[in-house]
């Protein structure tokens, strides 16, 4: 209902059961009459019973924190054994050698993880001239071979 509708309502909802207010003189008036003629409710207590009335209160029990220290540090120690127990690779008994190695890693362990001056050391005794490079023939069925192989393919295909 909205308020623009509310001058329009004759009654207010709200009914009284019928023959109501004609008993209720009558029932205050006798609930008054029975207040003053009784004083008490009637219960009592027997004689001397709170005299050795003794309560029992139990002592404070000790409250044990979940996320003590102690705690805290018995759960991540054993969070941290069983992640270096799986992480050690117990179970794998394969052995590694160098020909396992992808020559892309090989490659990019070198660029990351030397510097020129180690490189240069390696290339001392070595002298690499132009000639070395122009008189070096490849044949053709092995330049064939290196361009019919699986990963020269693959870089030109995408």
């Amino acid at each position: 209902m909205t308020n623009k509708n509310l001058h329009n309502i004759k009654n207010s909802g709200f009914k009284v059961p019928q023959n109501y207010f004609e008993g209720l003189e009558d029932s205050i008036l006798a609930e008054a009459k029975l207040k003053s003629i009784v004083n008490d409710s009637g219960f009592k207590t027997p004689e001397g019973y709170l005299d050795n009335f003794e309560v029992l209160i139990k002592k404070e029990t000790k409250v044990i924190s979940i996320f003590s220290r102690k705690n805290i540090l018995a759960v991540s120690s054993i969070a941290a054994a069983l992640v270096l127990f799986f992480s050690l690779n117990l179970f794998n008994n394969s052995t590694l050698s160098i020909n396992d190695l992808e020559t892309t890693t090989v490659d990019n362990y070198i660029l990351d993880e030397t510097e020129i001056g180690d490189l240069t050391s390696l290339f001392q005794d070595i002298e690499l001239n132009e000639n070395q490079f122009i008189d070096y023939s490849i044949s053709d069925e092995t330049l064939d071979s290196y361009l019919e192989t699986d990963d020269f393919n693959d870089l030109y295909s995408e």
